[in-house]
C-alpha cells in the first residue's frame, strides 16, 4: 500500500519533500495545506516547528492557535520541534515561558510533540508515522472483501464506506453518536461537530447518506 503525504509549499526548502519522494510507495505531493504542514494519507496533520520558529510563534501568539486548528480539523496531529537546543535560539524568552508552552501543548491541548535534530531526522519520522499509520489500517479495523462477523466490526466497516472516513475516524465517530442509526439522521451541522470532519466533509457525508 502506498503512503500518501501531502507536503505545504512552504515547506519546500526544507529539503524534506527530496527525501521522502527517494523512499519507495511514497507519493509526495505539494500543494497549500490549510492546517498543519505535512498531511500523512490524508488525515494526520503534522506542523512543524524549528526551535527558532517555535519561540517566534509563542512570542507572538501563533503557537496556541495553531495547535487549536490542528486539534479542531484533523483527525489525528502532531507536533514535531526541530533543531538542537530550544533554549538557546537567541531570543530572550523566559526559559520556563517555554517549558510553560510544552507542558500546555502535551497536556491542555494534547497535541503530541516529537523532537528531531534536523530535517532528514523530521523527515525520518514522517516515514515512520506514515509507515505505521499504514500497517495500523492494514492490521485493525482494515475493510475486508468480505463482512466482518463481529457487530462492532460490522459498523465500522459500514462507517469506513462514507467518504473520507477511515479506521480512526469511524471509532470517533461512532463514540460521539453512540450508534450508526444516529450517524445516518444527523444533519450537516452535527456532523461537522465530529473532530476532524469539519463542513466539507460533513456535507459530502450528507449527500452520500440522503441522496
Amino acid at each position: 500500500m502506498s503512503i500518501v503525504i501531502d507536503i505545504d509549499y512552504r515547506e519546500r526548502d526544507s529539503g524534506i519533500a527530496g527525501i521522502l519522494r527517494a523512499k519507495e510507495n511514497f507519493i509526495v505531493e505539494e500543494k497549500k495545506l490549510s492546517i498543519g504542514d505535512f498531511l500523512i494519507n490524508k488525515h494526520i496533520a503534522v506542523e512543524r516547528k524549528t526551535t527558532k520558529d517555535f519561540v517566534i510563534s509563542l512570542i507572538d501568539g501563533r503557537l496556541f492557535s495553531q495547535a487549536s486548528r490542528l486539534r479542531r480539523h484533523a483527525e489525528a496531529q502532531f507536533m514535531v520541534i526541530e533543531g538542537t537546543d530550544l533554549f538557546q535560539t537567541g531570543y530572550k524568552v523566559d526559559p520556563q515561558a517555554i517549558k510553560g508552552a510544552l507542558i500546555s501543548l502535551s497536556v491542555s491541548w494534547q497535541v503530541p510533540l516529537i523532537f528531531s535534530k534536523s530535517a532528514p531526522g523530521t523527515a525520518e519520522i514522517l516515514i515512520m508515522a506514515g509507515e505505521q499509520d499504514v500497517k495500523y489500517c492494514d492490521e485493525i479495523l482494515k475493510r475486508m472483501g468480505r463482512k466482518p462477523k463481529r457487530v462492532q466490526a460490522q459498523k465500522f466497516y459500514f462507517l469506513q464506506g462514507l467518504p473520507g472516513i477511515g479506521p480512526r475516524m469511524a471509532k470517533r465517530i461512532l463514540e460521539y453518536f453512540g450508534s450508526v442509526e444516529r450517524v445516518i439522521t444527523a444533519n450537516e451541522q452535527e456532523l461537522a461537530c465530529v473532530r476532524g470532519i469539519g463542513r466539507k466533509k460533513a456535507s459530502m457525508i450528507c449527500k452520500i447518506i440522503k441522496e
